[in-house]
């Protein structure tokens, strides 16, 4: 599996650790199953039920959704709504090209503890990036949508028994105008009140820690498997050895499950402190998670480091 480099910019970490990503796919009708959470690898986790297919439904403004299936661990949550619009929805014009949901999520005493645009709410800064696909059959008038949202900070989103999710907005873009010097946005707006009980418990999916079995670590001194990422942990002055021998410091996860083998790259890299220590945070979408597989961070091409479950 190939794909580009990972460039390494020291000022940039800090101040890409403050910005929300936010990436929007437009799907075709072909791809609509695409929507549906079918990338976990791990045995464990698809017999398990990680993701939790217990839907839930609400009807506002005749306008009716459901939230079909949702995962979440202490890194990631992951939601599909299935939206029923009206005949003669503005929300199905032809010129419409993105879709957006404002919602959020509180606990049992009513404290916000996930915002995504809500205006009535807490502003929250514990989101990092959010990926947004979507599919729209106008000739059925439904509409699906998946958000996968990822924490700021490891670890920062916690377990919530008896959770809500609220959804306070549908809206459409149109097409954008654009002549010189100018860009126009046309949004469709539909405001509702849509709720949904969610359980955002990792039950039986704890963190699975990794250490380095070789001599040579490289300054390679922990890694934790998540259900939907692979984080490993690097020593500040490993790091910037093996980026200063390579004018782009590269560094990958090579996975080998049986005959198959699958190459990842950083998906963030941030400079983390534990213990008074300074150390590099690399986050890997590897959701393998507790998959019998040899997983190998590889540094600069060259160097390998093997990493094993304690």
């Amino acid at each position: 599996m190939i794909k580009p480099k990972f460039r390494y910019i020291y000022p940039l970490i800090a101040v890409f650790s403050c910005i929300v990503i936010i990436s929007m796919t437009p799907l075709g009708l072909a791809a609509v199953n695409l929507l549906r959470f079918g990338d976990f690898t791990s045995n464990n986790l698809k017999q398990s039920q990680f993701i939790n297919r217990a839907f839930s439904s609400d009807i506002d403004q005749n306008i009716h959704i459901q939230l079909q299936e949702h995962y979440f661990d202490n890194n990631a949550l992951g939601l599909h709504f299935a939206i029923k619009l009206p005949r003669d929805s503005k929300l199905l014009a032809s010129d419409i090209e993105d879709y957006d949901l404002t919602f959020a999520i509180s606990n049992k005493e009513n404290q916000t503890i996930i915002n995504f645009n809500m205006d009535d709410r807490d502003v929250l800064d514990n989101i990092q990036s959010v990926n947004v696909d979507h599919a729209i059959d106008r000739e059925t008038n439904t509409l699906e949508m998946t958000y996968r949202l990822r924490a700021k900070e490891t670890g920062e989103l916690f377990d919530i028994k008896d959770a809500t999710l609220t959804i306070g907005s549908i809206s459409g873009v149109k097409n954008r105008v654009r002549t010189p010097g100018e860009n126009h946005l046309s949004i469709e707006e539909i405001k509702g009140d849509w709720t949904f009980p969610i359980d955002l418990t990792t039950k039986e999916f704890d963190p699975i820690e990794f250490f380095s079995s070789e001599e040579q670590s490289y300054g390679v001194h922990s890694a934790i498997a998540y259900p939907t990422s692979f984080i490993v942990h690097l020593s500040k002055d490993g790091f910037e050895q093996f980026s200063s021998q390579q004018e782009n410091g590269t560094f990958q996860l090579k996975v080998i499950n049986g005959e198959k083998q699958q190459t990842y790259e950083p998906k963030t890299t941030k400079i983390n402190h534990q213990n008074n220590q300074e150390f590099f945070e690399m986050t890997f979408e590897y959701s393998g998670y507790d998959q019998l597989s040899e997983v190998t961070l590889v540094i600069n091409n060259k160097e390998e480091v093997l990493l094993s479950k304690k």
